[in-house]
């Protein structure tokens, strides 16, 4: 066994001896690794010190195995079902083909195991597997692209009669809690491919002849598979027994929600109904419940921006707004503020449609309009529990609005949220509900608006250009003192990315409200000279916040002028 023979060495010390990195890089790596909580591979890249290809070649020349020089753009799914998924999941490795020799190629990303890879499939196969080697992010994607492939089987295991079963059969079928039971392996494997893929959202589509389920993955919906129509009233009623909802009820909207655990995380499955003229069309809102802890940091903000919401959350009283449009992280930042003040001193209250997020520290109500708990209701309410901190998820209507600027002149810290483009407009939405603008300029503390926008994918060709004339005037205007080089990035498929983007940052503008703002909005001021001499006070722009990651590589210019508009010159 010639993984036996191999002298264990750690990585850093394998790519010290080769030349590729300095003690000095591999000691700046160590402590980014151990602040950032990730593997000394990962960090070795994200400080630019050596390339995956770089760590995957020195691997597995010192554990005498063959690099993946090539990434295969499709495995047949014979294949893939040549070692079994358990088998697949636990040797972290995946099939790639089978030599005329009855030798199995398979792939993995770690050497750690080579010697259990290397006798469990010989026990498998009657002889040993030729062994490749690869990157984690490679290795992620190969998982994803091919072992998580459409289960077209369990269609035809469910069946395609042309007769629709009833309602009541229908319950019976897919109310079987056995493994095999096809509806519920079907439905099982929406849920956990959703998972596995960072789906925000699932979308269950019925038309005349198919159903389509699409993904919503950094903020963009993508088609993922599609089953034939004559199986979508078992789909939906699986669904709704998960959800608690009324299995008998087609005509109507319904909502309702359940949880799961996978992969050591509990998730939690908001669940909306709709009726079409093809049926009911499903939307499964995902929440995985640790993202209920993240800090103000973890969310995308710079450290300018975060030291200005940190300034408002240390006010003793008054309002803090939220703004953007649906989907743009609004809840997410209010949850990250609230984690912020937390403390056994504090007394937080929330009122919320729905509470997405289960925070340790606050008490949460549920907003339920059709008993007239309404926002407003548990303000009134809220305000005879000796409250700290007041957070509001939304302020829809003028009755809560009044009732929040009431809250905040009375001694309360509160925290809401609202639809509009940008921080400026905040203040013109509170005056255009009926607030009266003293009390707007009174209570009002500042105004976060946030986008969301979609990182660079580092596995694609990324090629620097010099920034267009336009954009280089706002560099030279705000960031000519930083280090960074006046250049934007173009990115290009690979055979190692099928996706230009991954993951999502916020970019925001943080208005404080001074004393200057204060009697502008006591005035009457429009919406352009507020956001005037908030600039002038020292408020960065969402668009140059933007233009900041574009500088330091984390996103494109082209991402930015999808969520916001391009300033004026």
């Amino acid at each position: 066994m010639f993984f036996e023979k191999k002298k264990y060495k750690r990585l850093g010390e394998i790519l010290t001896e080769k030349g590729l990195i300095t003690e000095s890089e591999l000691q700046k790596a160590l402590r980014y690794s151990r602040e950032k909580g990730k593997p000394l591979g990962e960090s070795l890249v994200d400080s630019g010190f050596v390339t995956w290809d770089e760590i995957v070649h020195a691997l597995a020349e010192q554990w005498g195995v063959k690099p993946l020089d090539k990434i295969p753009t499709a495995i047949p799914p014979d294949i893939i079902s040549k070692i079994p998924r358990n088998m697949i999941d636990e040797l972290k490795v995946i099939p790639l083909e089978v030599k005329d020799d009855g030798t199995i190629v398979v792939v993995t990303d770690i050497t750690s195991d080579l010697q259990k890879i290397q006798s469990s499939l010989k026990f498998l196969f009657g002889k040993p597997p030729e062994i490749l080697l690869t990157s984690p992010v490679t290795f992620e994607y190969l998982y994803k692209s091919f072992v998580l492939g459409t289960p077209e089987d369990l269609f035809d295991e469910v069946g395609t009669e042309e007769e629709e079963l009833e309602t009541e059969d229908l319950a019976a079928l897919v109310g079987e809690e056995e493994e095999n039971a096809p509806i519920i392996k079907l439905v099982s494997m929406i849920i956990h491919r959703a998972i596995e893929r960072d789906a925000s959202d699932i979308h269950i589509e019925p038309y005349r002849n198919i159903v389509k389920v699409r993904y919503r993955m950094d903020g963009m919906l993508k088609n993922v598979l599609s089953y034939p129509k004559i199986q979508h009233n078992a789909v939906v009623i699986r669904i709704k027994i998960l959800a608690n909802l009324d299995i008998s009820e087609r005509r109507l909207p319904q909502d309702g929600k359940f949880y799961l655990r996978a992969a050591g995380e509990q998730y939690d499955f908001r669940v909306s109904t709709v009726p079409t003229v093809h049926g009911e069309k499903i939307v499964m809102r995902v929440l995985k419940v640790s993202s209920a802890n993240k800090k103000l940091e973890d969310l995308g903000f710079n450290e300018y921006n975060v030291d200005g919401i940190n300034r408002l959350l240390s006010e003793p009283y008054g309002i803090i707004l939220v703004t953007g449009p649906t989907g743009s992280g609004k809840s997410t930042t209010l949850v990250a503020m609230i984690n912020e003040l937390i403390d056994e001193t504090v007394n937080i209250v929330t009122a919320e449609d729905p509470v997405e997020y289960t925070i340790e520290g606050a008490v949460q109500c549920q907003v339920k309009p059709e008993i007239g708990l309404t926002f407003a209701k548990y303000l009134r309410t809220f305000l005879r529990q000796d409250p700290d901190v007041i957070m509001v998820g939304e302020i829809r209507d003028t009755e809560t609005a009044q009732l929040a600027v009431e809250a905040s002149m009375t001694g309360h810290l509160v925290l809401s949220t609202l639809h509009t483009n940008d921080a400026s407009s905040a203040i013109d939405r509170l005056r255009n509900m009926g607030v009266d603008p003293r009390l707007v300029s009174s209570s009002l503390l500042g105004v976060i608006a946030q986008r969301l926008v979609r990182k660079i994918n580092k596995r694609c060709r990324i090629r620097k250009l010099p920034l267009r004339p336009d954009l280089a005037y706002y560099f030279k205007q705000y960031f000519q003192d930083y280090n960074y080089e006046p250049v934007e990035y173009k990115l290009e498929e690979t055979d190692q990315c099928n996706e230009l983007y991954r993951g999502r940052t916020a970019i925001g503008e943080v208005l404080i409200v001074d004393d200057s703002l204060r009697d502008l909005i006591a005035e009457g001021a429009n919406v352009k000279e507020i956001q005037k001499a908030a600039v002038d006070n020292g408020m960065r722009p969402m668009f140059i916040d933007g233009l900041e990651k574009v500088l330091k590589g984390e996103t494109t210019v082209e991402e930015i002028l999808r969520v916001v508009h391009f300033p004026e010159l």
